[in-house]
């Protein structure tokens, strides 16, 4: 077929041409650059060809174009499935945990479901306040565990809300003040159990990292020496609020 304006032929490569098609066979295309100063007769196979947009707006596409198109697709799907290819071992910091200079981390391993995860978490104190024992159990950790159920209804994803029933223990320090016989204020420890329930999300930004938050209601119960004389309104047992950010590593 003869051609009298601009033709484009791309090639399978990627690559277009501007020319002018002569005529397409099925084992041969021939053809002319467009606005070339000489006069040569190029010629190219079909199966390097994935399409001819001829100049009057008409295309005409080939069996090779159309044969390499699942391979492309397998090539897609070969990569990273989050909902399929997830790890089942997640690692995570407790990010806010650091504003009271504990540090916070916990281990989760996944059923093979994917709809269940049971989640360690482990709480170090790295400092303590001195002078300064109301809300001590905050500032003054010694350690803490706990022990979360991570309840997946839609399984794992990139982005997945889950609930969790929790339970934690934690041990810490605070300042005994004795009034009736004006003695120095002694460091005593202490105990917190605390029993949650919260809702959270996860988004998983990456193939190993994530994110995640939590929020929900729960319940302090404290443990204070039997030598406590002094009543501290900061350790009566008494609903709260939990809450964290969470950086994970999935693996």
């Amino acid at each position: 077929m003869l051609a009298w304006g601009q033709d484009l032929i791309t090639r399978t490569d990627g690559v277009v041409l501007k020319a002018q098609v002569l005529d397409v066979k099925p084992n041969l295309i021939r053809f002319r650059l467009f606005n070339a100063a000489d006069s040569l007769v190029y010629q190219i196979s079909p199966q390097d060809v994935r399409s001819i947009q001829m100049a009057d707006g008409t295309v005409k596409t080939f069996a090779a174009a159309a044969a390499a198109a699942p391979a492309m697709e397998r090539t897609e799907t070969a990569s990273f499935n989050y909902e399929t290819e997830y790890g089942r071992n997640v690692l995570s910091v407790y990010l806010l945990d650091f504003f009271y200079t504990n540090l916070a981390f916990a281990y989760e391993r996944i059923v093979a479901s994917g709809k269940i995860g049971l989640k360690f978490p482990i709480t170090i104190g790295l400092s303590k306040e001195t002078e300064y024992y109301t809300d001590a159990f905050r500032e003054q950790v010694n350690y803490g565990l706990g022990l979360e159920v991570n309840i997946y209804p839609e399984r794992q994803g990139r982005f997945r809300y889950y609930l969790t029933p929790a339970i934690h223990y934690r041990s810490f320090d605070f300042y005994n003040y004795n009034y009736r016989n004006g003695s120095e204020p002694g460091l005593d420890e202490a105990f917190m159990t605390t029993l949650n329930f919260k809702i959270g999300a996860y988004y998983q930004f990456s193939r190993f990292f994530l994110v995640s938050a939590d929020t929900g209601i729960g319940y302090r119960f404290f443990h204070l020496p039997d030598n406590v004389e002094d009543t501290y309104s900061s350790f009566n047992n008494r609903f709260f609020v939990p809450g964290n950010l969470n950086l994970g590593f999935r693996f």
